[in-house]
């Protein structure tokens, strides 16, 4: 799809609140909320959704772990497929390197952390190592990237 600088700009504004108004859209883009309804509605095809970012540990989910995995042969997208199944993992990723999947886990503490790994992930067919890091404070986390047209 070819995007123009308008359309980056939409981008950026729901990027950043993603409940801002075709009216607030407009005026900050300075063109009209029907030409702002159109551009959203034909960008239908980029945008996954429209959402929020939660504070998770205001929700009680007060760990976040990264787990690096190694995987059989021919297994990685399975498993891949039923860890994004998993409730507390929140993203799953393939990649290429000494792992074959990473995934991040948000839970309540530590021993929900034991347990998940020891009751749900170990048990996964297939997976053939698993290492876990804690992690201990987070500088950024930002959803979406900063968009240059």
């Amino acid at each position: 799809m070819l995007m123009d600088e308008v359309d980056f700009q939409i981008l950026d504004i729901l990027m950043r609140n993603s409940r801002a108004t075709y009216r607030e859209i407009s005026e900050k883009i300075k063109i009209s909320e029907v030409a702002v309804h159109k551009r959203i509605k034909k960008l239908g095809g980029v945008i996954k959704s429209f959402t929020i970012l939660v504070d998770q540990r205001a929700l009680g989910k007060e760990t976040t772990a990264i787990l690096m995995l190694k995987c059989e042969v021919g297994k990685t997208k399975e498993i891949a497929e039923k860890l994004s199944h998993v409730e507390d993992i929140t993203e799953v990723y393939t990649t290429l390197g000494e792992y074959d999947l990473i995934a991040k886990i948000r839970t309540r503490d530590t021993h929900t952390l034991k347990k998940l790994v020891e009751k749900k992930i170990s048990m996964l067919e297939g997976i053939t190592e698993i290492r876990a890091s804690i992690v201990f404070e987070c500088f950024k986390e930002e959803p979406n990237l900063i968009l240059c047209p």
